[in-house]
């Protein structure tokens, strides 16, 4: 079977995509923020204990959502032909099967888990548009995100996808690219957004760094050294002062795409050394995973640590309170792993659609 022209880095996003995922869903186990949601009041944890849960996570992992975006917006646009008319309507395509049918799906699977929670279980009611408006945003009630919460990244994956004609004609030519980067990154820097849900600068920005990757075929697995050294020398720095930067700050709009260029550049640095010295290999069996993974657990994630939080004794231990935050993710991931494999063996139709037939 002939590989891939581009195996090298396909293998390294491979490699990268599972633990992107996971740093999402443990940035959404937060125990800590989820115990001051239900108790009404802040836990009185000690404060290496509420690092742990707010923090530390970010620390360790690659900035999840401007790298996702970068292998999103690479994927997108790597081709040996040409990118015209026939190559977007082929994307298109793809991209309905692959992202829009499954955000439809997943979303109206939370819509319907709303509406038994508080239409058939009892409690406050949402009127129709408010459940419909679920499969864009809950902004009539709750905020930005769809029903599914997890899925702003599709929708505005989606959204910044339209724009790829666009982005392919400014991003061709290398100046006129390399300026489109600045003047995007500038004006998220100055927080100057389209006030239009699902328009984010941080989805145009990314996306349109990993579509220049592509359409140049700049190869980021062999990053230089001085550059890569750099990058991983800055990587712990750099996301500790955006830790401890407030939302209010005027820089950390630009302290964010920073972190995140710093980071990627680490990440994809350090993955790519360890291929070539033989230490990784790609993980599909966990790769496979992802997307399901992604999409459920924004919806199982507050039922399973509520269940941990108040069904295990001594809950108000802080080695206990750690080994829910360790718990939470492996029960998720195990979960994905049995709801797959039971679709996929016994209702494959269904499985197709849930995982946009990955």
């Amino acid at each position: 079977m002939k590989q891939p022209y581009d195996i090298e880095k396909l293998n390294v996003m491979t490699w990268l995509r599972f633990p992107l995922i996971l740093g999402v869903v443990l940035s959404h186990s937060n125990l800590y923020g989820h115990v001051e949601l239900w108790e009404g009041t802040a836990p009185d944890w000690p404060a290496w204990l509420i690092y742990i849960f707010k923090e530390l996570y970010k620390i360790i992992l690659p900035l999840r959502v401007p790298t996702l975006f970068i292998i999103s917006g690479y994927l997108f646009f790597r081709s040996q032909k040409p990118r015209d008319k026939g190559f977007f309507i082929y994307k298109y395509k793809r991209r309905i099967h692959s992202l829009l049918i499954p955000y439809l799906a997943w979303n109206t699977i939370a819509i319907a888990i709303l509406f038994a929670r508080f239409n058939i279980a009892g409690g406050e009611n949402y009127t129709m548009t408010e459940y419909l408006s679920g499969y864009w945003d809950l902004s009539l009630r709750d905020g930005e995100d769809p029903a599914d919460g997890p899925l702003w990244f599709m929708r505005d994956l989606m959204v910044v996808s339209l724009l790829a004609p666009l982005l392919n004609t400014i991003l061709r030519k290398r100046k006129t690219g390399i300026l489109f980067l600045i003047l995007v990154t500038l004006l998220d820097s100055a927080r100057i957004y389209i006030p239009l849900t699902g328009f984010s600068n941080t989805a145009i920005l990314f996306f349109s760094i990993g579509a220049y990757l592509a359409l140049h075929d700049i190869d980021f697995t062999h990053i230089p050294k001085a550059i890569g050294i750099t990058a991983l020398i800055l990587y712990i720095p750099s996301q500790i002062v955006l830790n401890n930067m407030s939302d209010s700050s005027a820089y950390i709009s630009a302290t964010y795409d920073l972190t995140g260029i710093i980071k990627t550049i680490a990440a994809f640095y350090i993955v790519s050394l360890l291929f070539r010295k033989k230490v990784l290999s790609p993980t599909p069996r966990l790769t496979k995973l992802c997307f399901t993974l992604y999409a459920l657990h924004g919806i199982v994630v507050g039922p399973i640590i509520k269940t941990l939080y108040y069904h295990i004794p001594y809950n108000h231990n802080p080695i206990v309170l750690l080994a829910i935050y360790i718990m939470t993710p492996l029960a998720i991931v195990a979960l994905t792993a049995l709801i797959q494999s039971k679709l996929r063996l016994y209702m494959p139709g269904a499985a197709k659609i849930l995982t946009g037939n990955r």
